[in-house]
């Protein structure tokens, strides 16, 4: 009887001991943290043809891009030569306006960004478009006045985004 007696007190205490810990808690925080980035996508033209006897009105290049946050990115333009610039004994630098906003431009290619200012940064786009959706805003180039010197003109504008 004494064995018996002391085997429920032991199955008793270990009985308590069980009750106190399954009514004890830890809390644990959780977190997560991503940083804001935007990409050009691989939509975006490489290579536009200036009409050289409509300047004014521009020539539509495609520029894709998204963020992965509600908001507007920041663009910076950079002429590599601040022109486009001709080669050979008559070479000549002329003037292009860089415009890249939501809507089409309703001005001059002269009165755009110009590549002669470059670089410069841009910071007008959409701030309503949802994070991770893709962004075509109106993106167009165009000599600021008709060229006159025969030549090919060349220049090569680099595009850099960042939130």
């Amino acid at each position: 009887m004494r064995k018996l007696l002391l085997s429920t007190v032991a199955l008793l205490a270990v009985g308590a001991a069980s009750s106190a810990f399954a009514a004890d808690s830890a809390p644990i925080a959780i977190s997560a943290e991503l940083a804001q980035s935007c990409t050009i996508n691989s939509g975006t033209s490489t290579n536009v043809v200036l009409d050289a006897s409509a300047p004014s009105d521009g020539v539509p290049g495609t520029f894709n891009y998204q963020c992965n946050f509600t908001g507007s990115p920041t663009l910076k333009f950079t002429s590599a030569n601040k022109g486009a610039q001709s080669t050979g004994p008559d070479a000549t630098l002329v003037g292009y306006g860089i415009y890249l906003n939501d809507t089409p431009p309703s001005t001059p290619a002269s009165s755009w960004q110009q590549a002669s200012a470059t670089p410069a940064s841009y910071t007008g786009i959409t701030t309503t478009i949802s994070p991770n959706t893709q962004v075509s805003p109106s993106f167009r180039l165009g000599l600021d006045a008709p060229l006159v010197v025969a030549g090919t003109y060349t220049d090569t504008l680099t595009i850099d985004i960042a939130p």
